[in-house]
């Protein structure tokens, strides 16, 4: 169980990150897929804007290495970015692993408390 939360650590997104990442990208791809695209330019800069506040709550929601933070919140700016709703899935699962962490943080600070 202790090597699926380390992996769950390193590919996890704060929840979050996950739910707003995920709602951003099914509203940009509703224009994208209307205008064939030419709302493209929206969308990049949107999830560009939206990044910086990923990294934010990556770096200091989840406690991870600055290194971390920026890598995850750039993939899923980049993800936001692409006009179809498939990256959304990645999105979505990283926000789930990002879930079992902080649940499982919880529940040993709560063991830790009663000890």
């Amino acid at each position: 169980m202790n090597k699926f939360i380390q992996f769950c650590q390193l590919a996890g997104l704060h929840p979050l990150v996950g739910i707003v990442m995920l709602a951003v990208d099914w509203m940009l791809f509703g224009p994208e897929s209307a205008s064939l695209g030419a709302t493209w330019p929206i969308s990049i800069a949107v999830a560009t804007a939206l990044t910086i506040p990923c990294v934010l709550i990556q770096k200091y929601g989840m406690r991870e290495q600055w290194g971390l933070a920026i890598g995850k919140g750039a993939l899923v700016g980049i993800l936001t970015a692409i006009p179809t709703p498939l990256p959304s899935i990645m999105t979505f699962i990283g926000g789930t692993l990002g879930t079992v962490v902080l649940l499982a943080d919880s529940r040993s600070s709560s063991v830790d408390e009663k000890n």
